[in-house]
């Protein structure tokens, strides 16, 4: 609690700075429209929006309660008295840097002006690390801020030595990160998701393998090392559970699937990660073949899953109003379908594969 008395004024002008876009939407309230685009997807696109009142008020509140929440976590730290003041600082200033850079980006769109979102936070993110990098060596031994594995935390020489790598390494994955940020977002995800899992793993194996060292020449012995048995469980613990957060997240990522299945009366979507779909010919009204699917018409995923290779669930937006989509991200042209008022929208991995699609369901129908 000492230490958030010492910091209480540098707490309260961060939080007033994150605030101030509230101030700037307030301002330019009348020129700003009723819904406001407040998420992009993986390709820069929109795909969701929000009120206005949302956009200017709900964001910059959001950014406080993550700010608040992050310096309560460091700041409570015992360990963190001493800590070094530029580290400290940047724990402060990480959040309102992002709420000035991010809203604002967000009323620029709203406003008219032609700003790549997904380009801002490549760039952010590049740069985040960078920073991050050259202030690791300069972090003291913590429980919140760092590597904090069971090596470092119990030996300083460690610690010294895997930060010092660790702002190396960082440095390196920011700047492989901004290098990477005009090539197609299909290779950028893959290349940032390594990237970072890199970053993420690299720095526990080299301070592993710097604690065999040290063991190996007699300047530690495991008694030094030793760890009580709840906090090898909680190492344990937090290493696997990063590792099962890293792969499931990659597998749902980057996977996902449909197919469709012809009957004599019916064609049936099964589907991989979301419910499958029957579709009697009967029911189908009209058929559309679009060479277009633009993403950018859509306004929300309102109910369902998506990842970089598939959209499935329920979506919403202006043309169609409600509607349901399985489309592949690959493939640009779909079909839509009207079902008893109702629209479906699919398509195939590629192409050649839709247009066979939509004469396959034209002949079905017309039969």
């Amino acid at each position: 609690m000492m230490m958030m008395k010492n910091n209480k004024k540098q707490i309260i002008i961060s939080s007033i700075i994150i605030l101030l876009p509230i101030v700037a939407g307030l301002v330019i309230w009348n020129y700003l429209p009723e819904k406001m685009a407040t998420h992009w997807n993986a390709n820069g696109e929109v795909d969701r929006w929000n009120s206005k009142v949302f956009a200017i008020l709900g964001i910059p509140a959001i950014f406080l309660i993550a700010h608040l929440g992050c310096v309560f976590v460091t700041l409570r730290d015992p360990k963190n008295k001493e800590q070094n003041k530029k580290v400290s600082n940047m724990a402060l200033w990480i959040m309102p840097i992002f709420s000035l850079i991010l809203t604002g980006t967000t009323y620029a769109i709203a406003l008219g002006n032609t700003i790549g979102m997904d380009m801002i936070v490549r760039i952010l993110i590049g740069l985040m690390f960078v920073i991050l990098g050259n202030y690791m060596p300069k972090c003291k031994q913590n429980h919140t801020i760092g590597v904090r594995v069971t090596w470092t935390l119990q030996n300083e020489e460690n610690w010294n030595k895997t930060h010092r790598f660790t702002g190396k390494l960082w440095v390196l994955g920011g700047i492989i990160i901004l290098a990477t940020m005009f090539i197609p977002m299909n290779h950028y995800i893959h290349a940032f998701l390594s990237v970072c899992i890199v970053l993420s793993f690299l720095p526990m194996l080299y301070s592993y393998v710097y604690y065999r060292k040290q063991l190996k020449m007699g300047i530690v012995t495991k008694e030094n090392i030793k760890d009580t048995t709840s906090g090898k469980k909680t190492s344990t613990g937090a290493m696997v559970v990063g590792t099962l957060i890293v792969v499931i997240a990659g597998v749902f990522l980057f996977t996902g699937k449909y197919e469709v299945e012809f009957g004599e009366t019916s064609f049936t979507i099964d589907a991989l990660y979301w419910d499958d779909a029957t579709v009697a010919y009967a029911d189908i009204d009209e058929i559309e073949y679009r060479d277009r699917d633009d993403p950018k018409a859509f306004d929300s995923r309102t109910f369902g899953y998506g990842s970089f290779h598939v959209l499935m669930g329920e979506f919403k937006n202006s043309e169609f109003g409600a509607y349901t989509r399985y489309s592949y991200t690959s493939c640009d042209s779909c079909v839509v379908l009207n079902i008893d008022g109702n629209i479906l929208v699919i398509n195939e991995k590629n192409e050649e594969n839709t247009k066979e699609l939509y004469q396959e369901l034209v002949k079905r129908v017309n039969k």
